[in-house]
């Protein structure tokens, strides 16, 4: 049984996820795709060089904007999924139902939560909603500080080109 009070009585902070992986503006569609896949997330919040939000991308909009025929596209900036205007966002104490109703106003199945300076603190999904409504709680540790724990991977590249093996070239033998 859960201890937390009904869930149309609780706030976003109650249910938001705080522990975010987020990635840079600058990064690339395939960096997103590999970020999601290895993290089985389906929403990557996008933030500038200073860390502040942009938007979020989803991964419905990745796979249907997805073009295998034109392998450059995979290479254009992250923010090229990003929609046109930035998505209406909720503070931490707003309810949850003004949560939802955030949701389906954007048609989207996530809200962003934004601090009084517009400074990304958590996200909810729908998937978030319908676990506290379910009784099932995340485990939210106690905050020490202000800052959201995001987390934000950088790829590492080889430093060299791999030599390949010439083909049907003969050699001295």
């Amino acid at each position: 049984m859960s201890t937390h009070p009904p869930l149309e009585r609780r706030v976003a902070a109650d249910v938001m996820t705080r522990d975010l992986l987020t990635i840079a503006a600058s990064e690339s569609v395939l960096m997103a795709w590999e970020l999601m896949c290895k993290a089985e997330v389906h929403h990557l919040p996008v933030v500038d060089d200073e860390g502040g939000f942009l938007g979020v991308v989803d991964a419905q909009t990745l796979a249907a904007t997805w073009n295998s025929a034109t392998p450059r596209d995979v290479r254009r900036p992250v923010t090229a999924l990003l929609p046109h205007r930035p998505p209406a966002a909720v503070r931490p104490a707003a309810a949850v139902a003004d949560v939802a109703s955030a949701m389906l106003e954007a048609d989207a199945d996530y809200v962003p939560v934004t601090n009084e300076y517009g400074v990304l603190v958590g996200l909810i999904t729908a998937r978030d909603i319908i676990a506290a409504l379910a009784g099932v709680e995340h485990d939210v540790a106690p905050r020490s500080t202000g800052m959201p724990s995001l987390y934000r991977i950088e790829p590492v590249l080889p430093s060299a080109v791999p030599a390949r093996p010439d083909r049907g070239r003969m050699g001295p033998g």
